[in-house]
């Protein structure tokens, strides 16, 4: 599923000899240019969170991230609305349930501007409207580039479902081997039952 070049695997391996003591202090990667990481949510806990795993996401991936943050869809619209087109948004992390409009809500109006923009709606454990979970989900199954997960207290186990979400996007339907589809179905069914 994944290839990496010998640069890529001594990079690996020097960067697994580091100890960093916080997320703050990671490297710079192989690969220069910024990915623009927008997070949209109104808890600062929840957007600390998403940030901590999103940022050993790329230490992992060597890949260099920038994180903006912002507190409802509507923030999140007018950011992705005026970002210049040569340095994009790689992914936009949308929390479900937010002011002003929702997450679903915020997904499509992005969808509409940036139709291959990759996006990850996010729900709270506690959420409580089934439907509006449903409409989420159905409408990340519906797009190859999006994506849906509930998000769990356990800041390992989440750190996982977030990479396993971004390795969906960043590897279109099509180009996935078999064993891949069949690896990926069982580790879904896993997650959502630890989730359950």
């Amino acid at each position: 599923m994944f290839y990496f070049s010998q640069q890529q695997k001594l990079a690996t391996a020097v960067n697994n000899l580091s100890f960093f003591q916080n997320t703050e202090d990671l490297p710079l990667s192989l690969d220069s240019r910024i990915n623009k990481v927008l997070i949209a949510d109104e808890e600062p806990e929840i957007r600390d969170a998403l940030s901590v795993a999103v940022r050993r996401w790329a230490q992992e991936e060597q890949r260099n991230v920038e994180i903006i943050f912002v507190k409802n869809g509507q923030q999140a619209i007018d950011y992705v609305k005026n970002i210049s087109q040569e340095n994009p948004v790689f992914l936009a992390i949308i929390d479900l349930r937010m002011p002003q409009m929702n997450g679903l809500e915020t997904a499509q109006n992005i969808n509409d501007l940036y139709p291959k923009m990759p996006i990850i709606i996010t729900a709270s454990p506690n959420e409580v409207d089934d439907k509006l979970i449903q409409e989420a989900d159905d409408f990340a199954n519906q797009n190859s580039h999006m994506g849906f997960m509930i998000r769990t207290k356990s800041s390992h186990l989440f750190k996982v479902a977030l990479e396993f979400e971004i390795s969906k996007l960043e590897v279109p339907q099509g180009e996935q081997k078999p064993a891949d589809r069949n690896l990926i179905g069982h580790l879904r069914e896993k997650l959502n039952a630890m989730l359950n």
